[in-house]
């Protein structure tokens, strides 16, 4: 059956079919979601049952055609050829009391990888000489040609050719033998009566030194589609609010609509709910219902869902590009999201993907690719306050990636991104500028309405030319002009419109904690950095066993785990290990490895995020490469292909708390972050230091007070009295309005050292490694647990009391939810792990899973390097 939706938001699904009256037109929308089969041209007998919206890879994984593809190195067995040529999607479709005289009946195609053509009831109604653009989105009316019942629906894709411009995935994953071809996003039809409404957009004018009060402006496109002019009324209501406005529109005319506090005090909101980023308050979301009327006749409807804040931009005093929320400067804390490979994404997998997100207190994703199979991702941003830098990938600024030659010479082979894709980068024809700003207008009109979004990004190494930036802005102008353009992710100046603002000088892999501190001319924390990151992050054992075969997982850096890191550069995990084995010591065995591998992503990411927060305002923000994968492999995740939150998931998590404090590895002092929107009264500081016998060595205490949006500094650590062994740093911080803050550091007395006369465009190397192998020799540690359980809203509430009932330290320990087979149960959402305890210490921690992904109620394993592993 095909999916029907009831009237609700544009942001959240449209419409339904309803019958206002039995003499009204059917009013609504039918999303073709099942039914459909696929087939390889001139193979009928080979249809394949499908859903839209999929790849055509996609749909032959979900149907069991090809199976495991991510194992191992399956995905290679895949032949390309198969998917050189055009492949078919069919269906049939019903539209119940069809009524031609009355009615008007249109086809949307939301995405179309690459070319299409269409049938309807054997009738051509979008040819591939047109309907081409990955991003671009297709309609057409079919009314004439629509009947009441087994309408046969018929589109042939035709793949990406080298050169076309679609969605890829760089050198972060390896390229789907199919080029993601199919049809990507929904395909829906809508009827309505004889005009209908289309394009609507919300924005509001917000008074940001109040912010208790503000105008919203309603826009739409209203199109006759009879044969005789119409009177029309156009209602708009959200809330209590009701505002009407009548139009006469020609037979076959589009007129725009405006309705603003201008013309209808109504519109001017006192006292506004507002929509605000994760951490600063409540993402507040209105809902806006239109309704056109030829007198008393309703001929259609619309809702969409919008949010009332303000989006503005500036250059701080060192030229680094920042932003206000609602007046409010916002230091953005962010990763980059990626799609999985075959563009599987359901909604249970962007729910927790969303969710852990907002837990890992991130306020923002960039979507370097306008991601996402339908709205749905972006919903869910709206819904839990989570900004989106979207726009477009560097796939179409490198010509390999395009499937052109790229031949680059020797002495150009590091120079930085921004020089060698201004050297090298593709240089669009007229014809494919005119392709790249009509995709960009379809992407902008569909998704103007979400307030998560708080800039456009029309390039990311590159920048365009002045010709194309001009038109972008034009474009812009014409359909979101609330909102700023960002022509480069990389450090360009426009002649148009100057200084971008941002840096992209990495790094992309493995750096220590005191990169980022020390850094003052590269990707360190100062301007606003939108890819970077401490390179690849292996994910847990369990994770291992799912993805690499068991002959292969070791010794690692075999042609398996190459396979599964990035490419190009990044197609060896060599730089990450060799930094593991000099900082913790060679790990004899897989298991040992994946467990000191959470060590270092854990140690690696928090200083990031951290030092950003720390040198607020000059730092403005950070995007952190990336956030989640493709598929199954090693390189730049907080959690991985499978849901599986690593050690930097829980990192990244103590390091964007709004209220923190914070070790700077580089000037040694603990400063105290307050990113909430109030002044931290009354706290209470407290550091103490152990050495590697757990003995307590220093102890201090400080009472201060924070001004919102900043941070200060509390004292300089004392020095390791001989520069060797190892210490134990315990920051906590309590004061009367927020939950008790705590955060644990290991340290060595023989630091990092950067070798800062080596450049690689996408690493600083070292000269020396810090020492922390003392941790494999920690005296044990006693540790008892206690588990209660409960069920909330679905879920399994899992409640571990930990207690140290000794003295020694115990160090990073691991808690897993698990099934009755010891296998983790994913997503799981726990408030901290990898947690150290001194002796005498306590600590409760909540973990929280779906009922639905677990047979029974869970057990957790404890696990440490220090400690008996538990169950409980």
């Amino acid at each position: 059956m095909k999916k029907s939706h009831f009237l609700g938001g544009l942001a959240g699904g449209l419409l339904g079919l309803c019958l206002s009256c039995t003499q009204s037109p059917v009013i609504g929308e039918i999303t073709l979601t099942d039914h459909w089969t696929i087939h390889r041209a001139g193979e009928e007998q080979t249809a394949t049952p499908a859903t839209v919206p999929s790849t055509v890879l996609g749909a032959l994984c979900e149907a069991g055609i090809i199976s495991e593809p991510f194992f191992g190195k399956n995905l290679e067995s895949i032949p390309k050829a198969r998917f050189d040529t055009a492949w078919w999607y069919r269906t049939t479709f019903d539209l119940p009391r069809l009524d031609v005289e009355n009615e008007h009946v249109q086809l949307f195609l939301d995405g179309v990888n690459y070319r299409a053509n269409v049938w309807l009831n054997g009738r051509q109604i979008l040819s591939a000489d047109t309907a081409f653009g990955a991003f671009r989105q297709f309609d057409c009316d079919i009314t004439s040609v629509a009947t009441g019942s087994r309408n046969a629906l018929a589109v042939e894709v035709i793949p990406p050719a080298p050169g076309s411009f679609y969605m890829g995935f760089v050198d972060w994953a390896p390229a789907p033998p199919d080029r993601n071809m199919g049809l990507f996003r929904p395909v829906r039809i809508r009827r309505s009566g004889k005009a209908s409404i289309r394009h609507p957009f919300v924005t509001a004018q917000l008074n940001t030194h109040t912010l208790r009060e503000a105008g919203l402006l309603i826009a739409a496109e209203l199109t006759n589609h009879g044969k005789e002019t119409k009177l029309l009324t156009l209602e708009a209501r959200t809330e209590d609010i009701r505002v009407e406005d009548r139009l006469t529109v020609n037979a076959g005319e589009t007129v725009p609509v405006r309705l603003s506090p201008d013309r209808f005090e109504e519109l001017l909101i006192r006292e506004p709910r507002l929509w605000w980023p994760n951490g600063l308050g409540s993402p507040e979301l209105y809902t806006l219902h239109l309704s056109l009327k030829d007198g008393n006749t309703l001929l259609d409807t619309l809702s969409v869902r919008f949010g009332i804040r303000s989006v503005e931009t500036y250059l701080n005093e060192q030229g680094a590009r920042g932003y206000k929320i609602n007046g409010r400067n916002v230091l953005i804390k962010g990763a980059g999201w990626v799609d999985d490979l075959f563009l599987r994404n359901d909604t249970r997998y962007n729910r927790a993907q969303i969710r852990y997100v907002k837990e890992m207190n991130l306020n923002a994703l960039r979507f370097e690719g306008f991601w996402g199979t339908s709205r749905e991702i972006y919903d869910l941003c709206d819904e839990n306050g989570i900004l989106l830098m979207a726009g477009w990938s560097c796939q179409w600024e490198w010509p390999d990636y395009l499937g052109l030659p790229l031949e680059v010479a020797e002495e150009d082979l590091n120079k930085p991104i921004n020089e060698g894709v201004d050297k090298y980068g593709v240089k669009p024809t007229p014809a494919e500028e005119d392709l790249l700003v009509a995709m960009f207008r379809d992407q902008v009109r569909w998704l103007r309405n979400h307030p998560s979004i708080f800039v456009w990004a029309v390039g990311s190494d590159a920048m365009p030319g002045p010709a194309l930036e001009k038109r972008y802005r034009a474009c812009l102008e014409a359909c979101d002009s609330g909102r700023s353009l960002l022509v480069s992710a990389g450090a360009f100046t426009s002649e148009l419109s100057g200084p971008v603002g941002m840096k992209m000088n990495g790094p992309y892999e493995y750096v220590p904690p005191v990169y980022w501190y020390e850094d003052r001319k590269l990707g360190g924390a100062f301007g606003f950095n939108t890819e970077t990151g401490p390179g690849p992050q292996i994910p847990p054992i369990g994770s291992l066993r799912k993805m690499i075969p068991p002959e292969a997982l070791w010794p690692p850096q075999n042609d398996i785990w190459d396979f599964h890191s990035g490419r190009k550069d990044f197609n060896s995990v060599g730089v990450y290990l060799h930094a593991l084995n000099e900082r913790y010591g060679q790990p004899e065995n897989i298991e040992e490895l994946a467990m000191k591998a959470q060590w270092l992503n854990y140690e690696s990411i928090r200083p990031m995020f951290e030092a950003f927060v720390v040198n607020r305002p000059v730092a403005t923000g950070v995007i952190q490469w990336q956030l989640n994968s493709a598929w199954p492999e090693f390189y730049w995740q907080l959690y991985d292909w499978y849901l599986m939150p690593s050690g930097a998931f829980f990192g990244t998590k103590k390091a964007c708390r709004p209220v923190n404090i914070i070790y700077n590895y580089h000037d040694r002092k603990v400063y105290v972050a307050n990113d909430t929107r109030g002044d931290l009264e009354r706290c209470t500081a407290r550091i103490a230091l152990y050495d590697s016998r757990s003995e307590l060595v220093y102890v201090r205490e400080h009472h201060l007070s924070v001004k919102e949006n900043t941070s200060v500094a509390l004292e300089t650590l004392p020095p390791f009295p001989r520069k060797e062994g190892i210490r134990f740093l315990e920051l906590t911080l309590r004061d009367a309005q927020n939950p008790p803050v705590d955060n644990f550091y290991w340290l060595s007395g023989k630091e990092d050292r950067m070798d800062w006369e080596q450049y690689y465009w996408y690493y600083t190397p070292q000269k020396e490694y810090a020492d922390l192998k003392a941790l494999n020799s920690l005296p044990q540690a006693a540790i008892s647990a206690l588990k209660r359980l409960s069920v909330e809203n679905g879920e399994w509430v899992v409640e571990i009391d930990l207690n140290n009932t000794g003295r020694h330290i115990a160090f990073c320990m691991e808690l897993l939810l698990v099934d009755a087979s010891d296998e983790p149960v994913l997503p799981v959402y726990w408030d901290d792990n990898y947690v150290s305890l001194p002796g005498g210490a306590r600590r409760k921690l909540t973990a929280r899973c779906s009922r639905t992904d677990v047979a029974g109620p869970p057990s957790v394993l404890i696990r440490g390097v220090n400690i008996p592993a538990l169950k409980r």
